[in-house]
């Protein structure tokens, strides 16, 4: 497998006989030697926002022991306007310090940068590194950890967008996902609190479909999916969360990690985005799985928390298998 990890844009891999296929990761289209930040193709952001970056959305202005904090609202939707990815200013934008290894057996780099006190308008100094590691078992390892001196909202996550084929549509991939809940939006965008079962619904992936099965059952101002799914990982060890993989190709990705919530985006707003060698993408053109705890949980008491205290550790992985 090869693969720039500055902006972990596109990468192939050899399969049998000296066949080699692409995989299109989505990233920054330029190579620019100021890129030294591990989210060009959006590592997430934010502290708990919702989404990957700091966290796919908030509703904003939340309240947290007692103080309310004025984020950034940046993202208009038909029901009001939310913090999404951290706000205007995300992480992912920001120049980062990074730091090449190498192994026997793996490859990567480790990203540290600190996040300061009112950044974005969250509360905390926030230390953060994020290690990108490529094995001899052809898997991409993601390694979050932060720590903080207040209490402060933290969701990270990947927004890579994947695409097996190596263009065109992912609406022909199959996918199977071990989660048996998923999170209801409201008019918002935003989760509502209830914790759904997916048996019945177009959000049922327990046995393996086309991605494209059921996505005309999603309301049409999405667009698709973009929703997250309750897996079985509580932070404390990795387990498996599913895989898609292309007919086409032959190739599979198993998805792995240790966060109770991955984010299923199918690119609904891809159309006309200009990726690595000018190729043009659109809609459904690339699929995210977006590791991450579960969005808006900050203003859900019953959602698993998502508030880190000063003496705490963040620590998040997610491994990514081909093959």
């Amino acid at each position: 497998m090869t693969l720039n990890i500055a902006g972990i844009q596109s990468d192939s891999i050899v399969d049998g006989p000296g066949v080699r296929y692409a995989i299109f990761v989505q990233g920054c289209p330029h190579h620019c030697e100021g890129c030294h930040n591990p989210e060009t193709w959006e590592f997430g952001t934010g502290r708990d926002v919702p989404t990957a970056e700091l966290l796919e959305q908030i509703k904003a202005d939340p309240l947290l022991d007692g103080v309310t904090y004025s984020l950034d609202k940046n993202d208009k939707t038909p029901a009001g306007t939310n913090c999404l990815h951290g706000g205007f200013n995300r992480w992912e934008k920001m120049l980062w310090q990074a730091e090449p290894f190498c192994a026997d057996d793996a490859a990567g780099v480790r990203f540290v940068r600190m996040s300061a006190d009112g950044e974005q308008g969250f509360p905390g100094t926030v230390q953060l590194a994020v290690t990108y590691t490529l094995t001899a078992h052809d898997e991409l390892i993601l390694e979050y950890t932060a720590t903080t001196d207040k209490a402060t909202p933290i969701n990270l996550a990947n927004h890579a967008y994947f695409n097996l084929d190596g263009a065109g549509t992912v609406l022909d991939h199959r996918v199977q996902l071990d989660c048996d809940a998923f999170l209801a939006l409201g008019n918002d965008f935003v989760p509502t609190g209830r914790i759904c079962s997916v048996r019945g619904t177009p959000f049922d992936f327990l046995a393996e479909k086309r991605v494209g099965a059921d996505i005309a059952a999603i309301p049409l101002e999405i667009g698709g999916y973009d929703h997250c799914f309750v897996t079985h990982a509580d932070e404390s060890r990795v387990v498996r969360v599913g895989a898609v993989r292309s007919e086409k190709t032959g190739i599979t990705m198993e998805i792995s990690t240790n966060q109770r919530g991955v984010q299923v985006y199918t690119g609904n707003f891809l159309e006309g985005v200009t990726g690595k060698n000018g190729v043009v993408q659109h809609k459904h053109d690339g699929i995210c799985f977006e590791t991450q705890r579960f969005p808006n949980a900050v203003n859900e008491p019953h959602f698993p928390r998502c508030v880190l205290r000063a003496g705490e550790q963040y620590w998040h992985k997610t491994i990514f298998s081909f093959k």
